[in-house]
């Protein structure tokens, strides 16, 4: 009898075996379940605010190492809002039932987030510092008009008064469009989509909503390179729905001649903006802000040659023109009448205008002169166009291209990075042009 209760339990041997070591193995896999994490919503009553309540937190264990995260609507309330068994809001608390829908997305991200740190560490665990980084990355609320506002102050920090001028433009059309700041994250194609029709259905043109689109999208990637902002509302923006050829800006020769040849007297009205915008034209279309910013040491002479040497101020480049005789003239003008200034031509006041603001306020001031007094000059001179700081640029490539020069060249006085960027100034020929290359035909 003995014996065969010895051969009996000999033979159940290896199935105890077996058994012992799928329970060993089922309970490892639960101890590196509970050390992935025990994660909960709590109502931390150990802290009071000043209005009696406590703030809800998420509750973190891994390996009985207990830390409480921040959640990101910032819930608090008083004790006897909290249900204490089912971690939610009770009746009680205002919008309890949109609170606690968002204490779930919370918890979710939160399980996500171990979920795929345990997958990156081979289900190894991971560290608290490790979830922390992650959930705070996620759980950050990364308001639009809140980061607006902080790309505009780095910008302004860094003197970069222009493009700090199109945020703030671009912010302030979509604040009125939206009339309360938004999740960054929550910024979709189809709002995109309906400003563009507000803008539209507001007489804005194409190209004004397009900056403003460009600089939204600007924001957006430098949120998700700087913030860790998955949202990008532009994938499958259409952008061909812009219409973007701008209207031709130049005159003809015929009319630049009339304004050349037209005398004011010095210290009369249209004397300075007159000189101002023909030597834009003479020297190979200077922008206005460069103009403004010329200095006597910007003038250099070359083995007899009298020479413009400046730092473009928008590409960045090193700019040389060799001065013409019509160009030397008005120069001559300023140089005398402005002596001993920082600045070449009156403009600027190196005494009142230091900062990049107040020197940028001045020019844009300056330039709006310009433009009214050789508006009023074009009217007495019988020129059907608008006279501004562009026509004289767009005047200058497109009274080359009549003269037959190549882009090529036309591009390489213009200081553009290529003849695409050159092409957009150069205005098409006239209908009598057209013509008579069409009276070739046969």
């Amino acid at each position: 009898m003995q014996l065969f209760i010895l051969i009996k339990y000999f033979l159940c041997f290896p199935l105890l075996f077996e058994f012992f070591v799928i329970l060993f193995t089922l309970c490892l896999h639960q101890r590196k379940f509970n050390a992935m994490a025990n994660l909960k919503i709590i109502h931390y009553t150990s802290k009071k605010l000043k209005d009696k309540t406590s703030p809800v937190l998420l509750r973190l264990t891994i390996n009985r190492k207990v830390r409480n995260y921040s959640l990101p609507d910032n819930f608090h309330c008083l004790k006897n809002q909290w249900n204490k068994n089912s971690s939610s809001f009770k009746p009680t608390y205002p919008n309890y039932n949109k609170a606690n829908k968002r204490l779930d997305e919370a918890l979710a991200r939160a399980r996500d987030i171990c979920m795929e740190l345990n997958r990156k560490n081979n289900d190894k665990g991971f560290s608290h510092d490790e979830f922390a980084e992650k959930f705070k990355a996620t759980n950050k609320n990364l308001m639009l008009f809140k980061y607006f506002d902080e790309i505009y102050k780095r910008l302004v920090a860094a003197n970069k008064v222009g493009n700090a001028a199109t945020y703030l433009d671009t912010k302030n059309q979509f604040l009125k469009f939206l009339e309360t700041d938004i999740e960054m994250k929550n910024l979709t194609l189809k709002i995109l989509n309906q400003f563009v029709e507000q803008c539209q259905s507001e007489g804005q043109k194409d190209t004004s909503i397009c900056v403003r689109l460009r600089t939204l999208r600007a924001l957006y990637n430098k949120a998700r390179k700087e913030e860790g902002l998955e949202n990008y509302p532009f994938e499958n923006f259409d952008w061909s729905q812009f219409n973007l050829q701008t209207e031709k800006r130049a005159i003809s020769k015929t009319d630049l001649l009339k304004i050349y040849h037209h005398e004011i007297g010095q210290g009369e009205p249209g004397f300075d903006s007159r000189n101002f915008w023909l030597f834009l034209y003479f020297c190979y279309g200077l922008n206005f802000i460069d103009f403004a910013k010329l200095e006597p040491k910007n003038i250099i002479t070359d083995e007899g040659q009298k020479i413009l040497v400046y730092y473009r101020s928008k590409t960045k480049r090193i700019i040389r023109v060799p001065l013409s005789a019509q160009a030397l003239k008005i120069l001559d003008i300023y140089t005398k009448q402005n002596f001993g200034s920082k600045y070449i031509f009156p403009i600027l006041n190196q005494e009142i205008h230091q900062s990049p603001q107040q020197i940028k306020t001045r020019i844009k001031t300056a330039l709006k002169k310009v433009n009214e007094e050789m508006n009023i000059i074009a009217e007495k001179l019988e020129i059907d166009k608008r006279l501004t700081s562009y026509v004289a640029r767009h005047s200058f490539a497109t009274i080359l291209k009549k003269e037959m020069i190549p882009t090529a060249i036309i591009s390489e006085m213009m200081a553009h990075a290529n003849e695409s960027v050159t092409q957009t100034y150069l205005d098409s020929f006239d209908f009598e042009t057209k013509a008579a290359a069409a009276s070739k035909l046969i």
